[in-house]
């Protein structure tokens, strides 16, 4: 039986993190008739009562061997019954009581628009919005948006070989070529308390800038590739005085134009006007 909407959640090793998020959900009158489908990568330091506790919240699927989330996002939000997808993580949760009400209304009343991206707060309480007005923006994070399943499926989701980071504005800009919009929606917002559970750092610096100059070289005009190839390695560049990892995103980037020309028989480029007026967009909520 197909549902208008549900939430889909991937994990791994948190526990205590979807315990909090299963609370608050259940918490809200509002949140709580929103079925759940969890899919877990396989965890390994979880307790006894881990799958019970699942179970009787959600749907729950688990891997017998770790398959990286975006394998797991894809399985998921092709298989879960529902039209309309929001996608949380374990350390995430909605703020505003009408908002995933409201988020649903307005796909449904505007079908050009593929998904809705939420902003992110930094607290369960956060101060009202001055305005709920949605707006276009290029893309939306993993952690707190909503998308149609019939597009995820007719553009095939997301790109395995990106492996962890960046697979959200890849997806955005086939959903963008394909003439639906994605669309910043200030009505619902997400709270991601950023759980330090399985968290790997070098593994994020480097698999970030690949896929920033993979995407580059997936969808960026040619008039302009070799520039905004340059600017990836510039901001990296920049932020490893920050994140002390030079030599991680240095492999990354390089890792992205390796990547980018092996796969450049797969490059499905934006018209320049669209990508022009995409760069003049906020890149999410």
């Amino acid at each position: 039986m197909i549902t208008k909407a549900g939430i889909v959640i991937t994990t791994r090793n948190r526990e205590q993190d979807l315990e909090r998020l299963f609370a608050l959900l259940q918490a809200h009158l509002k949140w709580a008739k929103y079925p759940l489908w969890v899919h877990d990568d396989a965890s390994d330091q979880v307790s006894e009562n881990y799958r019970k506790m699942i179970s009787q919240a959600a749907t729950f699927h688990q891997n017998q061997q770790r398959q990286g989330y975006i394998i797991n996002r894809n399985w998921s939000n092709t298989s879960a019954p529902f039209e309309l997808i929001f996608s949380l993580d374990d350390d995430s949760c909605f703020v505003d009581s009408e908002g995933p009400d409201l988020a649903i209304a307005y796909l449904e009343a505007n079908p050009h628009v593929a998904a809705l991206s939420f902003p992110l707060v930094d607290s369960l309480n956060p101060r009202p919005v001055t305005s709920t007005q949605p707006y276009p923006c290029f893309s939306y994070v993993g952690c707190a948006h909503l998308i149609r399943q019939d597009v995820f499926i007719n553009l095939g989701g997301y790109r395995s070989d990106f492996v962890h980071q960046g697979e959200e504005s890849e997806l955005c800009a086939r959903i963008w070529a394909a003439g639906y919009e994605v669309h910043a929606f200030p009505a619902c917002r997400v709270h991601h308390w950023v759980s330090l559970e399985s968290r790997n750092y070098q593994r994020m610096g480097f698999y970030g800038p690949q896929n920033r100059v993979w995407n580059h070289l997936l969808h960026t005009p040619l008039p302009l590739l070799p520039l905004e190839v340059m600017r990836a390695f510039g901001s990296y560049t920049k932020l490893s005085w920050k994140t002390q990892m030079p030599i991680v995103h240095l492999r990354g980037l390089l890792s992205g134009l390796r990547q980018g020309i092996a796969t450049w028989q797969e490059r499905q480029a934006l018209p320049l006007s669209l990508y022009l007026m995409l760069s003049k967009l906020p890149i999410s909520a």
